[in-house]
Protein backbone atom coordinates (compact mmCIF):
# COMPACT_ATOMS: atom_id res chain seq x y z
CA UNK A 1 0.00 0.00 0.00
CA UNK A 2 1.19 3.55 -1.10
CA UNK A 3 2.40 5.72 1.45
CA UNK A 4 -0.59 8.13 2.44
CA UNK A 5 0.46 12.21 1.81
CA UNK A 6 -0.96 13.73 4.42
CA UNK A 7 -0.26 16.99 5.41
CA UNK A 8 -0.51 18.96 8.56
CA UNK A 9 -1.94 22.26 8.22
CA UNK A 10 -3.08 25.09 10.73
CA UNK A 11 -6.51 26.95 11.63
CA UNK A 12 -7.16 30.31 11.57
CA UNK A 13 -7.35 29.73 15.12
CA UNK A 14 -3.85 28.33 15.45
CA UNK A 15 -5.05 24.48 16.14
CA UNK A 16 -2.98 21.74 14.11
CA UNK A 17 -4.98 19.95 11.75
CA UNK A 18 -4.43 17.11 9.13
CA UNK A 19 -5.30 16.83 5.66
CA UNK A 20 -5.27 14.52 2.63
CA UNK A 21 -6.07 16.18 -0.63
CA UNK A 22 -7.29 14.11 -3.53
CA UNK A 23 -8.06 10.62 -1.20
CA UNK A 24 -9.31 7.93 -3.87
CA UNK A 25 -12.09 5.95 -2.75
CA UNK A 26 -12.89 4.05 -6.00
CA UNK A 27 -14.29 4.01 -9.87
CA UNK A 28 -17.32 5.01 -10.01
CA UNK A 29 -18.88 1.86 -12.28
CA UNK A 30 -21.50 4.12 -13.87
CA UNK A 31 -19.46 6.26 -14.86
CA UNK A 32 -15.64 5.09 -15.26
CA UNK A 33 -14.94 8.63 -13.48
CA UNK A 34 -12.42 8.09 -10.23
CA UNK A 35 -14.10 9.43 -6.88
CA UNK A 36 -11.49 11.77 -5.13
CA UNK A 37 -12.04 13.50 -2.06
CA UNK A 38 -10.47 15.82 0.14
CA UNK A 39 -9.74 14.41 3.71
CA UNK A 40 -9.62 16.13 6.56
CA UNK A 41 -8.99 15.77 10.67
CA UNK A 42 -7.66 16.61 13.64
CA UNK A 43 -5.07 13.01 13.32
CA UNK A 44 -3.28 11.53 11.13
CA UNK A 45 -5.40 8.20 12.15
CA UNK A 46 -8.58 9.91 12.29
CA UNK A 47 -8.12 11.03 8.54
CA UNK A 48 -7.10 7.23 7.77
CA UNK A 49 -10.51 5.68 9.50
CA UNK A 50 -11.99 8.52 7.79
CA UNK A 51 -10.70 7.56 4.49
CA UNK A 52 -11.53 3.53 5.04
CA UNK A 53 -15.28 4.88 6.17
CA UNK A 54 -15.45 6.73 2.57
CA UNK A 55 -14.72 3.29 0.97
CA UNK A 56 -16.95 0.74 2.34
CA UNK A 57 -19.61 3.07 2.39
CA UNK A 58 -18.94 3.72 -1.63
CA UNK A 59 -18.37 -0.37 -2.13
CA UNK A 60 -21.80 -0.70 0.07
CA UNK A 61 -23.43 1.56 -2.12
CA UNK A 62 -22.36 -0.75 -5.73
CA UNK A 63 -19.60 0.91 -6.25
CA UNK A 64 -21.32 4.66 -7.51
CA UNK A 65 -22.36 7.47 -5.85
CA UNK A 66 -24.84 8.34 -8.56
CA UNK A 67 -26.56 5.33 -6.77
CA UNK A 68 -29.28 6.45 -3.72
CA UNK A 69 -27.98 5.52 -0.55
CA UNK A 70 -30.69 3.53 1.44
CA UNK A 71 -30.12 3.61 5.45
CA UNK A 72 -33.45 3.19 7.12
CA UNK A 73 -36.10 0.78 6.81
CA UNK A 74 -38.69 3.55 5.41
CA UNK A 75 -36.79 4.08 2.17
CA UNK A 76 -35.56 0.54 1.53
CA UNK A 77 -39.89 -0.35 1.98
CA UNK A 78 -40.09 2.51 -0.77
CA UNK A 79 -37.84 0.77 -3.26
CA UNK A 80 -39.25 -2.61 -2.57
CA UNK A 81 -42.91 -0.93 -3.65
CA UNK A 82 -41.43 0.40 -6.76
CA UNK A 83 -40.18 -2.71 -8.02
CA UNK A 84 -43.25 -4.32 -6.64
CA UNK A 85 -45.89 -2.11 -8.54
CA UNK A 86 -43.84 -3.40 -11.95
CA UNK A 87 -45.16 -6.84 -11.08
CA UNK A 88 -48.70 -6.87 -10.04
CA UNK A 89 -51.87 -6.03 -10.52
CA UNK A 90 -53.60 -2.82 -9.36
CA UNK A 91 -55.68 -3.93 -6.50
CA UNK A 92 -52.58 -6.13 -5.03
CA UNK A 93 -50.61 -2.84 -5.38
CA UNK A 94 -53.16 -1.45 -3.06
CA UNK A 95 -53.05 -3.73 -0.64
CA UNK A 96 -49.35 -3.68 -0.44
CA UNK A 97 -49.79 0.28 -0.07
CA UNK A 98 -52.22 0.04 3.02
CA UNK A 99 -49.76 -2.66 4.98
CA UNK A 100 -46.70 -0.42 4.17
CA UNK A 101 -48.82 2.38 5.99
CA UNK A 102 -50.52 0.97 8.22
CA UNK A 103 -48.45 -1.54 9.69
CA UNK A 104 -44.55 -1.89 8.36
CA UNK A 105 -43.59 1.94 7.97
CA UNK A 106 -44.90 3.30 11.62
CA UNK A 107 -43.57 0.48 13.05
CA UNK A 108 -39.94 0.70 11.57
CA UNK A 109 -40.17 3.74 8.70
CA UNK A 110 -36.87 5.42 10.65
CA UNK A 111 -34.91 3.22 11.88
CA UNK A 112 -31.68 2.19 9.98
CA UNK A 113 -32.57 -1.04 8.66
CA UNK A 114 -28.60 -2.55 9.43
CA UNK A 115 -29.72 -1.95 12.99
CA UNK A 116 -33.04 -3.57 13.44
CA UNK A 117 -33.08 -6.69 14.93
CA UNK A 118 -34.74 -10.03 15.22
CA UNK A 119 -35.95 -8.56 18.96
CA UNK A 120 -37.34 -5.85 17.49
CA UNK A 121 -38.95 -7.89 15.22
CA UNK A 122 -40.44 -9.97 17.61
CA UNK A 123 -41.55 -7.25 19.65
CA UNK A 124 -43.62 -5.88 17.42
CA UNK A 125 -45.47 -9.02 16.17
CA UNK A 126 -46.12 -9.93 19.40
CA UNK A 127 -48.09 -6.66 19.85
CA UNK A 128 -49.86 -7.51 16.08
CA UNK A 129 -50.86 -10.41 17.50
CA UNK A 130 -52.25 -9.10 21.10
CA UNK A 131 -54.20 -6.96 18.59
CA UNK A 132 -55.69 -9.04 16.25
CA UNK A 133 -56.33 -11.99 19.59
CA UNK A 134 -58.57 -8.89 21.14
CA UNK A 135 -62.88 -9.70 21.11
CA UNK A 136 -64.46 -8.11 18.60
CA UNK A 137 -67.03 -7.09 21.17
CA UNK A 138 -70.13 -7.12 18.48
CA UNK A 139 -67.93 -5.15 16.02
CA UNK A 140 -68.23 -6.36 12.32
CA UNK A 141 -64.62 -4.75 12.01
CA UNK A 142 -61.58 -4.01 13.51
CA UNK A 143 -59.98 -0.74 14.27
CA UNK A 144 -57.70 0.67 11.46
CA UNK A 145 -53.79 -1.29 12.49
CA UNK A 146 -55.59 -3.96 14.43
CA UNK A 147 -55.97 -5.91 11.73
CA UNK A 148 -56.08 -9.99 12.20
CA UNK A 149 -53.46 -10.81 9.13
CA UNK A 150 -50.33 -9.91 11.86
CA UNK A 151 -48.65 -13.01 9.98
CA UNK A 152 -49.06 -11.33 6.76
CA UNK A 153 -47.45 -7.92 8.41
CA UNK A 154 -44.44 -10.59 9.46
CA UNK A 155 -44.27 -11.76 5.69
CA UNK A 156 -44.33 -7.75 4.22
CA UNK A 157 -41.64 -7.09 6.87
CA UNK A 158 -39.31 -10.09 5.72
CA UNK A 159 -40.27 -9.31 2.14
CA UNK A 160 -38.83 -5.43 2.60
CA UNK A 161 -35.38 -7.10 4.33
CA UNK A 162 -35.08 -9.94 1.32
CA UNK A 163 -34.96 -6.72 -0.71
CA UNK A 164 -32.42 -5.04 1.31
CA UNK A 165 -30.35 -7.93 1.47
CA UNK A 166 -30.48 -8.32 -2.47
CA UNK A 167 -29.30 -5.02 -2.58
CA UNK A 168 -25.96 -5.53 -0.11
CA UNK A 169 -27.90 -3.05 2.42
CA UNK A 170 -27.62 -5.91 4.94
CA UNK A 171 -25.74 -9.35 5.55
CA UNK A 172 -28.51 -11.12 6.54
CA UNK A 173 -32.47 -10.84 7.49
CA UNK A 174 -33.56 -11.21 10.74
CA UNK A 175 -36.94 -12.25 10.18
CA UNK A 176 -35.99 -15.41 9.59
CA UNK A 177 -35.82 -16.40 12.92
CA UNK A 178 -39.09 -14.64 14.81
CA UNK A 179 -40.98 -16.85 15.89
CA UNK A 180 -44.93 -16.75 14.61
CA UNK A 181 -46.99 -16.62 18.06
CA UNK A 182 -50.17 -18.88 17.82
CA UNK A 183 -53.61 -16.81 18.97
CA UNK A 184 -57.18 -17.25 18.82
CA UNK A 185 -59.01 -14.47 16.50
CA UNK A 186 -62.17 -13.59 16.77
CA UNK A 187 -63.88 -13.65 13.68
CA UNK A 188 -67.00 -11.18 13.34
CA UNK A 189 -70.43 -12.87 13.02
CA UNK A 190 -70.45 -11.91 8.82
CA UNK A 191 -74.65 -12.27 7.76
CA UNK A 192 -74.72 -13.75 4.36
CA UNK A 193 -77.80 -11.25 2.78
CA UNK A 194 -79.45 -12.71 -0.36
CA UNK A 195 -83.32 -12.41 -1.52
CA UNK A 196 -85.36 -15.82 -1.74
CA UNK A 197 -86.38 -17.21 -4.63
CA UNK A 198 -90.04 -15.04 -4.11
CA UNK A 199 -88.26 -12.03 -3.40
CA UNK A 200 -86.58 -12.42 -6.72
CA UNK A 201 -89.75 -12.92 -8.49
CA UNK A 202 -91.07 -9.67 -6.72
CA UNK A 203 -88.20 -8.03 -7.76
CA UNK A 204 -88.30 -8.94 -10.88
CA UNK A 205 -92.18 -8.34 -11.58
CA UNK A 206 -91.61 -4.39 -10.18
CA UNK A 207 -88.95 -4.53 -12.57
CA UNK A 208 -90.43 -5.54 -15.20
CA UNK A 209 -93.98 -2.82 -14.23
CA UNK A 210 -91.55 0.19 -14.73
CA UNK A 211 -91.61 2.09 -18.04
CA UNK A 212 -89.68 -0.18 -20.39
CA UNK A 213 -88.49 3.02 -22.55
CA UNK A 214 -86.17 4.55 -20.08
CA UNK A 215 -82.36 3.87 -20.54
CA UNK A 216 -82.87 3.24 -16.15
CA UNK A 217 -85.18 0.51 -16.70
CA UNK A 218 -83.59 -1.56 -18.99
CA UNK A 219 -79.95 -1.13 -17.49
CA UNK A 220 -81.46 -2.64 -14.40
CA UNK A 221 -83.05 -5.14 -15.53
CA UNK A 222 -80.22 -6.43 -17.69
CA UNK A 223 -77.72 -6.34 -15.28
CA UNK A 224 -80.06 -7.63 -11.88
CA UNK A 225 -80.91 -10.35 -14.14
CA UNK A 226 -77.40 -11.48 -15.23
CA UNK A 227 -76.28 -11.29 -11.83
CA UNK A 228 -78.77 -13.40 -10.88
CA UNK A 229 -78.15 -15.29 -13.58
CA UNK A 230 -74.52 -15.99 -13.19
CA UNK A 231 -73.17 -15.17 -10.14
CA UNK A 232 -70.98 -12.58 -11.41
CA UNK A 233 -68.68 -10.03 -9.14
CA UNK A 234 -70.22 -6.82 -9.95
CA UNK A 235 -66.78 -5.53 -11.28
CA UNK A 236 -66.95 -7.99 -13.84
CA UNK A 237 -69.87 -6.96 -14.99
CA UNK A 238 -68.79 -3.29 -15.43
CA UNK A 239 -65.99 -4.64 -17.25
CA UNK A 240 -67.82 -6.88 -19.77
CA UNK A 241 -68.08 -6.39 -23.41
CA UNK A 242 -70.51 -7.75 -26.15
CA UNK A 243 -67.63 -10.32 -27.29
CA UNK A 244 -67.41 -11.81 -24.01
CA UNK A 245 -71.19 -12.32 -24.29
CA UNK A 246 -72.27 -15.50 -26.63
CA UNK A 247 -75.90 -15.67 -26.81
CA UNK A 248 -76.54 -18.06 -28.99
CA UNK A 249 -74.34 -20.41 -26.83
CA UNK A 250 -76.30 -18.76 -23.56
CA UNK A 251 -72.71 -18.18 -21.54
CA UNK A 252 -70.87 -15.49 -20.47
CA UNK A 253 -66.59 -15.32 -20.20
CA UNK A 254 -64.62 -13.68 -17.11
CA UNK A 255 -61.14 -12.77 -17.84
CA UNK A 256 -61.02 -9.02 -16.33
CA UNK A 257 -63.03 -6.76 -14.02
CA UNK A 258 -62.84 -3.03 -12.82
CA UNK A 259 -60.85 -1.53 -10.18
CA UNK A 260 -60.31 2.12 -8.34
CA UNK A 261 -64.02 2.46 -9.54
CA UNK A 262 -63.53 3.17 -13.55
CA UNK A 263 -60.34 1.01 -14.96
CA UNK A 264 -60.55 -2.19 -16.25
CA UNK A 265 -57.86 -4.18 -15.26
CA UNK A 266 -57.30 -7.41 -17.89
CA UNK A 267 -57.09 -9.89 -15.38
CA UNK A 268 -59.99 -10.77 -13.08
CA UNK A 269 -59.59 -10.70 -8.98
CA UNK A 270 -57.99 -14.10 -8.78
CA UNK A 271 -56.54 -16.70 -11.50
CA UNK A 272 -59.64 -19.30 -10.88
CA UNK A 273 -61.74 -15.52 -11.50
CA UNK A 274 -61.37 -17.05 -15.11
CA UNK A 275 -63.96 -18.68 -16.19
CA UNK A 276 -67.14 -19.66 -18.62
CA UNK A 277 -70.79 -19.13 -17.41
CA UNK A 278 -73.76 -20.67 -18.55
CA UNK A 279 -76.70 -18.29 -18.09
CA UNK A 280 -80.77 -19.22 -18.49
CA UNK A 281 -82.83 -18.38 -21.32
CA UNK A 282 -84.52 -15.64 -19.57
CA UNK A 283 -81.46 -14.02 -18.97
CA UNK A 284 -80.36 -14.13 -22.76
CA UNK A 285 -83.77 -13.09 -24.21
CA UNK A 286 -83.10 -9.75 -21.21
CA UNK A 287 -79.47 -9.69 -22.62
CA UNK A 288 -80.89 -9.80 -25.89
CA UNK A 289 -83.20 -7.11 -25.54
CA UNK A 290 -80.66 -4.89 -23.84
CA UNK A 291 -78.26 -4.83 -26.83
CA UNK A 292 -80.48 -3.54 -29.05
CA UNK A 293 -81.64 -1.09 -26.63
CA UNK A 294 -78.94 0.15 -25.92
CA UNK A 295 -77.23 0.07 -29.56
CA UNK A 296 -80.20 1.94 -30.49
CA UNK A 297 -79.13 4.50 -28.00
CA UNK A 298 -75.74 5.25 -28.67
CA UNK A 299 -76.37 4.88 -32.61
CA UNK A 300 -79.00 8.25 -31.81
CA UNK A 301 -75.21 9.75 -30.07
CA UNK A 302 -73.33 8.48 -33.15
CA UNK A 303 -71.22 5.61 -31.34
CA UNK A 304 -73.15 2.72 -32.65
CA UNK A 305 -69.53 0.42 -31.75
CA UNK A 306 -70.03 0.77 -28.45
CA UNK A 307 -68.18 -2.67 -26.53
CA UNK A 308 -69.48 -2.21 -22.86
CA UNK A 309 -72.20 -4.05 -21.97
CA UNK A 310 -73.40 -1.81 -18.94
CA UNK A 311 -71.18 1.83 -19.84
CA UNK A 312 -72.53 4.47 -18.62
CA UNK A 313 -74.98 7.15 -20.70
CA UNK A 314 -72.56 8.86 -22.63
CA UNK A 315 -70.26 5.12 -22.86
CA UNK A 316 -67.95 5.67 -20.26
CA UNK A 317 -67.08 2.63 -17.91
CA UNK A 318 -69.38 2.73 -15.16
CA UNK A 319 -68.72 3.86 -11.64
CA UNK A 320 -70.92 1.06 -9.95
CA UNK A 321 -71.15 2.75 -6.67
CA UNK A 322 -73.07 5.29 -8.39
CA UNK A 323 -76.13 2.75 -9.18
CA UNK A 324 -76.63 2.27 -5.26
CA UNK A 325 -78.62 4.80 -4.88
CA UNK A 326 -81.21 3.69 -7.73
CA UNK A 327 -80.71 0.39 -7.19
CA UNK A 328 -81.77 1.09 -3.34
CA UNK A 329 -85.07 2.81 -4.81
CA UNK A 330 -86.01 0.03 -6.64
CA UNK A 331 -85.76 -2.55 -3.28
CA UNK A 332 -87.81 0.26 -1.83
CA UNK A 333 -90.54 0.33 -4.32
CA UNK A 334 -90.95 -3.39 -4.32
CA UNK A 335 -90.87 -3.39 -0.05
CA UNK A 336 -87.80 -5.88 -0.35
CA UNK A 337 -84.86 -5.50 2.33
CA UNK A 338 -82.07 -3.59 0.49
CA UNK A 339 -79.06 -5.45 -0.61
CA UNK A 340 -75.65 -4.64 -1.90
CA UNK A 341 -74.83 -5.96 -5.66
CA UNK A 342 -73.04 -8.75 -4.36
CA UNK A 343 -75.99 -9.62 -2.87
CA UNK A 344 -77.52 -10.91 -5.96
CA UNK A 345 -73.97 -13.15 -5.58
CA UNK A 346 -75.10 -14.41 -2.64
CA UNK A 347 -79.07 -14.72 -4.45
CA UNK A 348 -77.46 -17.06 -7.22
CA UNK A 349 -75.61 -19.19 -4.71
CA UNK A 350 -78.21 -19.78 -2.59
CA UNK A 351 -80.45 -20.61 -5.73
CA UNK A 352 -78.33 -22.99 -7.11
CA UNK A 353 -77.53 -24.59 -3.55
CA UNK A 354 -81.31 -25.44 -3.68
CA UNK A 355 -81.45 -26.64 -7.37
CA UNK A 356 -79.06 -29.49 -6.54
CA UNK A 357 -75.71 -28.12 -7.71
CA UNK A 358 -72.74 -29.78 -6.01
CA UNK A 359 -70.50 -27.23 -3.66
CA UNK A 360 -67.72 -27.68 -6.80
CA UNK A 361 -69.67 -26.13 -9.77
CA UNK A 362 -70.58 -23.73 -7.60
CA UNK A 363 -67.00 -22.54 -7.09
CA UNK A 364 -66.15 -22.63 -10.19
CA UNK A 365 -69.53 -20.53 -11.20
CA UNK A 366 -68.34 -17.81 -8.99
CA UNK A 367 -64.45 -18.09 -9.21
CA UNK A 368 -63.88 -18.76 -5.65
CA UNK A 369 -60.20 -19.49 -5.58
CA UNK A 370 -60.81 -22.89 -3.19
CA UNK A 371 -63.75 -25.38 -2.56
CA UNK A 372 -63.44 -24.39 0.91
CA UNK A 373 -64.11 -20.69 0.51
CA UNK A 374 -67.61 -21.63 -1.24
CA UNK A 375 -68.36 -23.91 1.40
CA UNK A 376 -67.84 -21.47 4.50
CA UNK A 377 -69.50 -19.04 2.77
CA UNK A 378 -72.96 -20.94 1.81
CA UNK A 379 -73.12 -24.23 3.50
CA UNK A 380 -75.87 -22.48 5.82
CA UNK A 381 -77.75 -20.98 3.41
CA UNK A 382 -81.71 -21.49 2.86
CA UNK A 383 -83.16 -24.75 4.70
CA UNK A 384 -84.79 -25.42 1.57
CA UNK A 385 -82.22 -27.74 0.34
CA UNK A 386 -81.80 -29.46 3.74
CA UNK A 387 -85.32 -30.22 4.29
CA UNK A 388 -85.69 -31.63 0.42
CA UNK A 389 -81.81 -33.74 1.66
CA UNK A 390 -84.64 -35.33 4.31
CA UNK A 391 -86.95 -35.95 2.16
CA UNK A 392 -85.08 -38.05 -0.05
CA UNK A 393 -83.56 -39.66 3.13
CA UNK A 394 -86.91 -40.85 4.58
CA UNK A 395 -88.47 -41.88 1.25
CA UNK A 396 -85.16 -44.14 0.81
CA UNK A 397 -85.06 -45.57 4.23
CA UNK A 398 -88.63 -46.51 4.86
CA UNK A 399 -87.95 -49.39 6.36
Amino acid sequence: MNKLNIKEYKTKSGEVRYILRGAYIGTDVLTGKQIKTDIRGRTKTGVKNELERLKNEFKKNGNTKGKESLETFGEVAESFFELYKLQQKVGSIRQMRSNLDTYAIPAFGNKRISKITTAHIQKQVIEWAKNAAEPLGGKQKRDVGSGKDYKLQLNVINRIFQHALSLGIIDRNPCHSVIIPKVKIDKPNKEVKFYTKTELSELFSHIESLDNTKWSTQYFNALIRLLVASGLRIGEAMALEWFDVDLDNQTVSVSKTTVQRTVIQDTPKTNKSNRVISIDSKAVSTLKRWYFFQKKHFMSLGNPHQSLVFPTWQGNVMDYHGLNYRLKKIEDAAKLTSLSFHGFRHSHASLCLNAGMTYKVIQERLGHSTLQMTMDLYSHLEPEKKNKELELFTKYANF
